[in-house]
């Protein structure tokens, strides 16, 4: 049926829309930042001066860290870290090396990357990687060292709640420029220093919002059969068709006005195929001319200026628009049909048109944003057909 190729082709526009609009740098409703501690253990290697090694594992290591997500996918990560290198027993002389650093590192959410949310809601995968400086002192021979980082290693992590994740990282840390051995003695730049780190911590979303997911949770809505738009189109687009189906059943010809809506369907169809094809098309564009096309109308019952419960579902598309698109506001016309005077009709269309803007600002839309004009008799209506005045009795909207 056109109502149903009406639905169909809405789909792949706004899911266009929505494909362009929200490409992998846009910002959508889910926290950035987010604060994070770990503490473990580490091992140095290479750049031990002779009969010199440490404990394996090594402890302590610890890191604090900030990090901001631009979207689901990339991000960077601010960090503090302490390392403190101790000889193990049997080595040749007993020393004591703290390493104080700051690094500055990209992060990439490989679980986004690789869809892990497809069979998992529970862990997901960082990678990340630096660069940075950081001061080691020999306490043995009381020397302090002034060395550059290259840092990099992967993190899984585990949800405990929307704020709260429990990670574990394994990072690998060289050490450029580093004058001494670990243990104090006369370094190699021929051996180029490098630490494994393994770790345990807490990361802590930051924003406002404290049921909101973190970026690193966040899954983008990759159907138009996801999102709340679509339940809200599909309801109406249902709720018309049945009428019209009633309709049908009980009038073999509707007026000309049923035919120019179908003829608009046919337009909007081959408009839809046209542009579809093209995947490039804004999803608010498309239900601002649905709007002002008069596919979303309200109607009424006669001498009545009472919308109809199934009206919700339009107010609510409307409304979400609204909501979206702050700068934008709606001019609201009631009709009526042309039995009765045309001074009650007048009024009787006035009271249509505030009955609708009294819903709009009921669900929080501005009054300042709403023009509510009664219009009077709707003369394009067949009078020859009785039951087709039903399509005079209504509010249209017109975006501005």
């Amino acid at each position: 049926m056109k109502n149903k190729l009406l639905l169909t082709a809405l789909s792949l526009f706004i899911f266009s829309g929505i494909y362009a609009q929200e490409s992998i740098f846009s910002n959508p409703d889910f926290n950035q930042w987010s604060v994070e501690g770990s503490v473990g253990f580490h091992r140095p290697y290479n750049n031990f001066s002779q009969g010199y090694y440490s404990a394996t594992p090594d402890f302590f290591m610890g890191e604090l860290g900030v990090r901001y997500m631009i979207n689901e996918y990339f991000g960077m990560k601010l960090g503090l870290m302490y390392d403190r290198y101790t000889s193990a027993d049997g080595s040749r002389g007993t020393f004591s090396t703290d390493q104080y650093g700051f690094s500055i590192r990209g992060v990439a959410n490989l679980g986004r990357v690789l869809k892990v949310e497809e069979w998992t809601k529970t862990f997901n995968l960082l990678v990340h990687y630096g660069l940075g400086i950081s001061m080691m002192h020999y306490e043995n021979v009381d020397w302090t060292d002034w060395v550059g980082n290259g840092v990099g290693g992967i993190t899984l992590q585990a949800k405990v709640s929307p704020r709260v994740t429990l990670y574990g990282d394994i990072t690998a840390m060289e050490n450029f420029s580093q004058d001494r051995a670990f243990d104090g003695g006369s370094g190699s730049y021929a051996n180029l220093p490098v630490v494994y780190k393994g770790s345990v911590g807490v990361s802590v979303s930051l924003g406002r919002n404290r049921d909101i997911p973190h970026a690193d949770w966040y899954v983008r809505q990759s159907s138009i059969q996801d999102t709340p738009e679509y339940d809200a189109i599909d309801a109406r687009i249902t709720e018309v068709e049945s009428g019209l189906k009633a309709k049908d059943d009980e009038y073999k010809d509707l007026s000309s006005r049923v035919d120019e809506l179908s003829n608009k369907v046919d337009e909007m169809d081959k408009e839809v195929k046209s542009i579809a094809s093209t995947r490039v098309v804004d999803a608010n564009d498309v239900i601002a001319q649905l709007i002002s096309d008069g596919y979303f109308n309200i109607y009424f019952n006669f001498d009545s200026s009472q919308y109809s419960k199934i009206a919700a579902s339009t107010i609510n598309i409307l409304k979400t628009y609204l909501e979206n698109n702050p700068g934008v506001n709606v001019d609201l016309y009631g009709y009526a049909d042309e039995r009765g005077p045309a001074g009650y009709n007048q009024q009787l269309s006035q009271r249509r048109a505030d009955a609708v803007a009294r819903a709009l600002i009921n669900v929080g839309i501005g009054s300042s944003r709403i023009n509510a004009e009664g219009r009077g008799e709707d003369h394009s209506i067949d009078s020859s057909s009785p039951d087709a005045y039903q399509l005079a009795r209504r509010v249209t909207f017109s975006i501005r």
